[in-house]
């Protein structure tokens, strides 16, 4: 029986418009030809290591077990920032040590971590501005044909990394405040507030106030409000969404990554 193809997820700040993609591509194909490679995302936001870190830790888990997810948002490249290889519940992460990893560890999905250290697993021509082709695209297609994440350098506590500062949400007895954290290509707007027990339920919801709006309509999808109504839900990553129904929301508001916004809860009378 065939073994199964290994597969590596990318996630950069790269975009598309330059080679810098492609010649990742090319260097973890060098390593591993075998390797199925999937692009998680090309379109963090220039040096955005807490958005990686979010696009990390929501998408992961879709992924099967023994893949190797690569995160190149890298605004320290070439300084003496370490680089790690992480593991946890059948993955692996490789990353630089600037916060791409801080929701892993916060939530205790990574459960060992190693710093890269050893050059002989590196390309021979390392570039100071590109890490990501030089270094971590060859550890990953090491890791993949052995499977081995302890063979790149010593063992650290993953406490220990250096952790971003990711945007969460403040409750008090009748509100909730957070922020928008990402703008989607449809206007959707991810914001820091979770959709949970502990958070926020629905049948706690009251309405929200975002940009001068008020939004009273909580569904569960967006047909629920008639074309161009905003309305909030509970996103694909069980994050609370501000939407319009086949509008831009981000537009109607006229608000971006890093605008307030408070849900007033319902008042519920004392027993």
């Amino acid at each position: 029986m065939a073994s199964q193809p290994i597969v590596i997820t990318l996630t950069t700040d790269f975009g598309l418009e330059d080679a810098y993609v492609g010649q990742l591509k090319g260097a973890l194909l060098k390593g591993c030809p075998t390797a199925t490679l999937v692009d998680l995302t090309h379109s963090i936001p220039a040096w955005d290591v807490a958005t990686a870190a979010i696009a990390i830790r929501t998408s992961y888990l879709f992924f099967p077990s023994g893949t190797i997810h690569v995160i190149v948002v890298d605004p320290g490249v070439g300084s003496d920032r370490a680089i790690l290889v992480a593991a946890g519940e059948g993955h692996f992460f490789i990353a630089p040590d600037n916060g791409c990893l801080s929701l892993l560890v916060a939530d205790r999905i990574v459960t060992s971590m190693f710093r890269v250290e050893h050059p002989a697993f590196f390309n021979p021509a390392i570039s100071a501005t590109f890490h990501g082709r030089d270094i971590m695209a060859p550890v990953a297609a090491t890791l993949a044909r052995t499977g081995d994440p302890g063979q790149f350098g010593p063992a650290i506590a993953p406490e220990s990394i250096r952790m971003a500062t990711v945007a969460a949400a403040v409750r008090s007895a009748d509100r909730l405040c957070g922020q928008v954290l990402h703008v989607d290509r449809f206007g959707n707007l991810r914001t820091s507030i979770r959709i949970d027990a502990d958070q926020l339920h629905p049948d706690m919801f009251d309405y929200l106030e975002i940009g001068g709006q008020r939004i009273d309509r909580f569904g569960r999808s967006y047909h629920e409000a008639l074309p161009g109504e905003l309305l909030v839900l509970a996103d694909s990553a069980g994050y609370l969404e501000i939407a319009a129904n086949q509008a831009n929301a981000a537009a109607l508001i006229g608000c971006r990554p890093g605008e307030p916004l408070t849900v007033h809860l319902v008042r519920r009378e004392p027993a």
